[in-house]
């Protein structure tokens, strides 16, 4: 592969305090934009290391860095998704390469894996990673837990909107919703939000000691977001509902929920379901009135009836 070299160090040192003012100014005006801290973070890291490789103020030449200094098409893709929002900041237009997402195959660690997974750590980290088992929430969902989120008499919790999805209420353990009750209250939030991607470098360097204590590699493949996925397979077994998988992840596209079906059948497919219950209707406003009760369609036989379930919670 052709690899792009760094600019000269002259070069760099004539241009550094040019380009550091385009970033901080960039990263201002995705501020003002409403973007996300994340999101801010993530273009403007992105934008720094095109900088390090090329000249940010020519598209041309950075076509090449893009297409030669990053690993995957899915951080190429990133890496124009971020470069085309400096050049709108800057108001040049380019002709930006298309990069198709890289499905990377989910990795799904067995029970014991996770449990263990789960209870390393100390008492508020593994009470984090129990939320976030139980509730297949995203790590910046979390962080916004509120002690007013948590309903200890129906053992339930909200989980608040975020960009990439919807508000729901979850149905926790009893044991889960106690233990967090009994954590320090000395924040309006549960999980106070740390620093850059602390929880997440910490959660990975506990996995690096598992792996070793256990002599199991699987355990350098667990991060964060496993327990989501986890959590989506658990669903789909007990209901093969994809809209409660859905409801319960706060998906806003059921296709995004369709890829752990697809892992489902890959992984799990000579399990029975359980926790269902059906329902048949042999007219359309029959058919009508159980979609909008929350029913799956199932199928239809030969005499016109449609068959439907959903989840017996």
């Amino acid at each position: 592969m052709v690899k792009v070299e760094p600019q000269p160090e002259n070069a760099l040192r004539e241009s550094t305090q040019t380009t550091k003012g385009q970033i901080i100014s960039f990263a201002w005006y995705l501020t003002k934009l409403g973007r996300s801290e994340a999101t801010i973070k993530t273009y403007t890291k992105y934008v720094e290391t095109i900088a390090n490789y090329g000249n940010i103020n020519d598209p041309e030449s950075i076509k090449l860095v893009i297409a030669t200094h990053f690993k995957n098409r899915n951080t190429k893709r990133l890496a124009t998704y971020s470069y085309s929002a400096f050049l709108k900041f800057l108001g040049i237009q380019w002709e930006r390469p298309q990069y198709k997402t890289e499905h990377k195959r989910v990795f799904i660690p067995t029970e014991q894996e996770i449990q263990t997974a789960i209870n390393t750590g100390r008492k508020r980290s593994v009470i984090f990673s129990l939320f976030l088992y139980e509730t297949g929430a995203r790590v910046n969902e979390a962080e916004r837990l509120e002690w007013t989120d948590l309903d200890q008499e129906r053992n339930k919790t909200t989980i608040k909107a975020s960009k990439n999805g919807n508000s729901r209420t979850i149905s926790v353990s009893k044991n889960l919703i106690n233990r967090l009750l009994n954590l320090p209250k000395k924040d309006k939030m549960v999980f106070p939000k740390l620093s850059a991607d602390t929880r997440g470098v910490a959660f990975r360097y506990r996995m690096k000691n598992l792996a070793r204590i256990h002599d199991n590699p699987r355990f350098l493949k667990i991060h964060c977001h496993t327990f989501r996925h986890c959590k989506a397979l658990r669903e789909y077994h007990k209901t093969k509902s994809m809209q409660h998988v859905k409801r319960i992840l706060g998906h806003k596209s059921i296709m995004t929920t369709q890829t752990y079906v697809d892992l489902y059948e890959e992984i799990y497919s000579d399990l029975e379901p359980e926790n269902f219950i059906s329902a048949v209707a042999s007219t359309e406003k029959e058919r009508r009135q159980l979609i909008e009760s929350g029913f799956d369609w199932i199928g239809q036989d030969n005499d016109g009836l449609t068959y439907f379930r959903k989840p017996s919670l």
